[in-house]
């Protein structure tokens, strides 16, 4: 991996930061999702590091082991395999893929950007399995059908979402079901998982020269509550709250980072920031499995009373999960973006002013 990266720093200066040495938030997860005497003092590591930098790594997550996590992996090689007669018949609207061989390119979060991504997504909610097309590929390790195999991550990772959520209002001394009820961890949320596929572009020269995608995807903050990410390779970056500088987000197999969107930001009326990241182009193939987790469609989201004083008023307007999904899809639809470019560039979905709920 150290080889990628000085390979990468050297094909793409313009693009890639280094973090100096600067060691990445961590939460041992096992002194969260059960009974733990250390359980304070990761809570107090959690509510600093999503505070200050907007992430942090979780390990020990029992319920989605490496070597499951590699059989997802797996699975997501044999689909992103497919002939693109197959993912042009699985494309979006009617299914679930985008990318540039099924004529679906990712929308651009930043305007006038492109981005190399390709995607297989699910969720309960937003994708029901009645109304849309799933390719027929079973996974080679399990047997297990699309949904099958889609299904059972989502469960696992519901595990972890319900144990966050919960978390979350501990750390900051809120109602017990604060979030966890708006949650369900039931299927019942607005959740989406992707299995995102980047490309390996042969060079920063030769992308210039054929005008291939700016980015694997270009910078944005994430509309849900929080996300859980893992990467199989380099090329994720984080801007920290206030900061001008982005930061490579390290590999690690065993860990997945958690990260700060929208529906957080709102709801603590800015105490948390959801977190602006982005995917270079990378010389090298990458894979990642990404989970947005997010409220129920009818939950209100504004700030809540606890965040909200004379000295720091409501920074943010009512909106239903619902609403704030379909707004922000609906603008990036219409080209309007999600991130306001920049040095370092805002947000435009996390702050977005709703003339009603």
């Amino acid at each position: 991996m150290a080889a990628l990266a000085f390979r990468g720093a050297q094909l793409f200066p313009r693009l890639v930061r280094h973090c100096g040495g600067m060691a990445h938030p961590h939460v041992d997860m096992s002194q969260i999702m059960a009974p733990h005497p250390k359980r304070a003092v990761a809570l107090a590591q959690m509510r600093e590091a999503l505070t200050e930098r907007g992430y942090f790594y979780a390990s020990n997550v029992d319920c989605l082991p490496q070597e499951y996590i590699q059989s997802v992996y797996a699975y997501a090689g044999q689909l992103h395999a497919l002939p693109a007669q197959e993912k042009q018949r699985c494309a979006r609207p009617k299914g679930t893929y985008s990318g540039a061989d099924a004529s679906v390119n990712e929308l651009a979060y930043e305007v006038g950007s492109t981005a190399s991504v390709r995607a297989f997504d699910y969720s309960r909610v937003r994708f029901p399995t009645s109304g849309h097309v799933f390719p027929e590929a079973t996974c080679s390790e399990t047997g297990q059908t699309f949904v099958e195999l889609l299904d059972e991550l989502y469960e696992r990772q519901d595990q972890l979402a319900v144990s966050l959520m919960t978390a979350f209002e501990e750390m900051f001394a809120l109602a017990p079901g604060t979030f966890s009820n708006c949650f369900s961890g039931a299927g019942q949320d607005m959740g989406t998982i992707r299995l995102l596929h980047y490309p390996a572009a042969a060079s920063a020269e030769e992308a210039k020269r054929r005008q291939e995608a700016s980015y694997g995807i270009s910078p944005h903050t994430d509309f849900e509550a929080f996300t859980l990410m893992h990467q199989n390779a380099a090329g994720l970056q984080f801007l920290a709250p206030g900061g001008e500088e982005w930061l490579d987000a390290p590999v690690k197999s065993q860990e997945f980072v958690v990260i700060v969107g929208d529906v957080l930001e709102r709801f603590t009326n800015g105490t948390l920031k959801a977190t602006p990241h982005r995917v270079l182009q990378t010389p090298w193939e990458r894979y990642s499995i990404i989970r947005f987790n997010a409220m129920t469609p009818e939950t209100l989201i504004q700030p809540l009373p606890h965040f909200v004083s004379a000295s720091k008023p409501a920074m943010y307007t009512p909106v239903t999960m619902q609403k704030h999904m379909d707004t922000t899809l609906s603008r990036l639809e219409q080209g309007l973006g999600s991130w306001e470019k920049g040095a370092p560039g805002r947000s435009l979905s996390a702050s977005y002013v709703y003339d009603e709920p």
